[in-house]
């Protein structure tokens, strides 16, 4: 009866382990810097559309005497005819979302945020009012096409429980100008933030007050109260 060399045989099973663990390596890897590169994609195309926008957005002031639309897709078709500009690559809902990723009004078990604001809750703050009681027959009233970009200027105002005496985003974040200058951000992309990111995460895309600039900047030029965004 033949002998078993278990050593010969243990050579055999870590050779194979070896490959079968190089094998893994290799196509977490390649997939790992994948979707570095994707994400780096999405972010230059992301910041073309800001540009874009910003274009349109002067043209727009030139020709309603230096005012700024009341909300985003206000440009289109006059300023910015193409729709996809209003779409972040990096938004897996393709703008039907709106601004703001489900998972910065939801935690991990479902439940609401605290910090979410009520007013967000009916208005994407990119297009035409969403709050349902000012739904109705006319077309103005209701969102116009999807959009996945936050204009920190736009027309809604900041407290939709006393719309009497609120001010509107847009006159709240001329004063926020007086200590940002600028930069102050005007449109902000929150799709390239992390799921459930921090207030330091800094992937946050904005389009500067100057219309023709971007910069990232923590995600706490959301959260913080009195900051922009807030």
């Amino acid at each position: 009866m033949a002998s078993v060399d278990f050593r010969e045989r243990f050579i055999w099973l870590l050779k194979a382990f070896l490959i079968l663990f190089f094998i893994l390596a290799a196509i977490y890897g390649v997939g790992g810097v994948g979707g570095i590169v994707r994400a780096r994609a999405h972010m230059v195309r992301c910041d073309s559309n800001l540009k874009q926008l910003g274009q349109a957005m002067m043209m727009y002031k030139r020709r309603h005497k230096n005012t700024l639309p009341a909300y985003l897709t206000a440009l289109h078709p006059e300023f910015l005819p193409d729709k996809e500009s209003f779409l972040c690559p990096a938004d897996p809902s393709h703008g039907e979302a709106g601004a703001f990723p489900r998972w910065t009004r939801y935690t991990p078990e479902g439940k609401e945020q605290e910090d979410w604001r009520e007013e967000f809750r009916y208005a994407d703050l990119d297009g035409p009012s969403l709050i349902p009681w000012q739904y109705g027959d006319n077309p103005a009233d209701q969102d116009t096409f999807p959009c996945s970009y936050y204009y920190r200027f736009n027309d809604y105002p900041c407290d939709i429980t006393n719309l009497v005496d609120a001010i509107t985003w847009q006159q709240h974040m001329r004063d926020v100008m007086r200590e940002y200058g600028d930069h102050t951000p005007i449109i902000s992309c929150l799709w390239h933030l992390p799921p459930y990111a921090k207030e330091t995460d800094g992937d946050m895309l904005n389009l500067l007050v100057t219309l023709t600039q971007t910069a990232r900047y923590p995600r706490k030029w959301t959260l913080m109260k009195g900051s922009p965004g807030r």
